[in-house]
């Protein structure tokens, strides 16, 4: 077995909080000869855990199916000592489909040496799944690791994906078992760990993703909020102050609004939105007890329009009962200000009456700023699949 431990020289400033202590995170990944353990070998585990201050990237590398169980031997070990150093606490093993893949290959790895699952004493936390619901916000048509990187501007050194090297192993094993050529065989071994290495050292950087995690579930304050008129147009201008700056641009434009995150404030999203002047419907709910003046194009409540001739008067239906209102009116993705004022009845856009105390209610604008976001978000999701039809 070959061993070989590295500090990251830089460390990490991602904000791990969302999975636990930083301390008693334990990054890693493993390498096998295929993706079912009982036919595949495993032939590279890799760590990346605080130590005293310091990220420590430790690598083993099976040189023979006899390393295999040293192997988890180390990684066994690994996990004692981060309990002992949490006092008693369980480490959380940290992964990019860990739980889809490597968790479940060590323990059947483990129970085929007859040995306790280590897998049990740990928690688990898997970047992937944690984060796949993200693909469609962040405009990806895959969530692979090496996408996602692409994504974040994490540059590699590494080209090749795991199953490419599966071959360069075997290739490794030829030449060792045959005593061939030492420096080429020293070329095979630097590309196997490099590949593994870039996957471990790469993981906390991923984390940098939660931050739209954070902006889809409310992670902000208002940090203003005024009406603003542009070109004889008004809008209602936001600016959400988020919990972590986003690592890349987010942006949304349609009709109704446009939604901004860049440039040198990427922990401040601009959200403007296009207020509408003119006039527009209130539809009564209930119908049946209006009557429709056609004259004055508007519904009036039975009672009162009893008094009205007969000629001028007929039965309410949903389209017709309404009232006219002139204004300047906040279009609504989610019912937020009540009431509601349409076009049409069968419109979907739906609008509020804007009113300047708008401005001052925070509680009401921020959850008119999330309904904005997840309508966002749902297009983009929309448009995403639509591209892939």
């Amino acid at each position: 077995m070959i061993t070989r431990d590295q500090e990251i020289k830089n460390g990490y400033g991602e904000d791990f909080s969302f999975i636990g202590p930083a301390e008693r995170l334990i990054f890693f990944d493993i390498e096998t000869t295929g993706l079912k353990a009982g036919r595949a070998e495993l032939y590279l585990i890799g760590v990346l855990r605080l130590e005293a201050g310091r990220w420590i990237l430790s690598q083993w590398f099976s040189e023979s199916m006899e390393d295999e169980e040293a192997l988890l031997d180390e990684l066994q070990s690994l996990i004692t000592e981060k309990r002992q150093e949490a006092s008693g606490r369980q480490p959380i093993l940290v992964s990019y489909n860990g739980d889809g893949f490597d968790i479940p290959f060590i323990s059947q790895c483990l129970r085929a040496y007859g040995r306790q699952d280590i897998t049990k004493s740990v928690l688990s936390f898997d970047l992937y799944r944690h984060f796949r619901g993200l693909k469609s916000i962040l405009g990806l048509t895959s969530m692979k690791l090496k996408a996602v990187e692409g994504f974040l501007g994490i540059a590699r050194e590494d080209c090749y994906g795991g199953g490419e090297l599966i071959p360069v192993y075997e290739e490794y094993r030829r030449l060792k078992s045959h005593g061939g050529d030492e420096e080429k065989r020293g070329e095979l071994l630097e590309m196997l760990l490099l590949h593994n290495a870039e996957d471990i050292s790469n993981l906390p950087h991923i984390c940098r993703l939660n931050s739209y995690s954070s902006l889809l579930s409310g992670g902000y304050v208002l940090d203003g909020a005024e009406l603003v008129n542009v070109d004889k147009r008004a809008s209602l201008d936001l600016r959400l102050s988020l919990s972590s700056g986003l690592p890349s641009e987010f942006a949304y434009e349609d009709e109704h609004y446009v939604i901004s995150a860049s440039g040198s404030r990427a922990d401040l999203l601009n959200i403007a939105v296009n207020l509408y002047e003119g006039e527009l419907r209130y539809f009564f709910a209930d119908h049946k007890n209006y009557y429709y003046l056609p004259m004055e194009d508007r519904a009036i409540h039975k009672s009162v329009g009893a008094f009205v001739e007969r000629s001028a008067r007929r039965q309410a239906t949903k389209e017709t009962c309404y009232e006219r209102k002139q204004g300047l009116f906040l279009p609504e993705p989610e019912i937020i200000f009540a009431p509601v004022y349409k076009s049409a009845f069968r419109s979907e856009q739906q609008y509020a009456l804007f009113d300047r105390q708008i401005l001052t209610n925070e509680c009401k604008l921020l959850e008119y700023a999330s309904a904005v976001i997840r309508y966002a978000a749902a297009k983009i999701n929309t448009k995403t699949r639509e591209k892939m039809v």
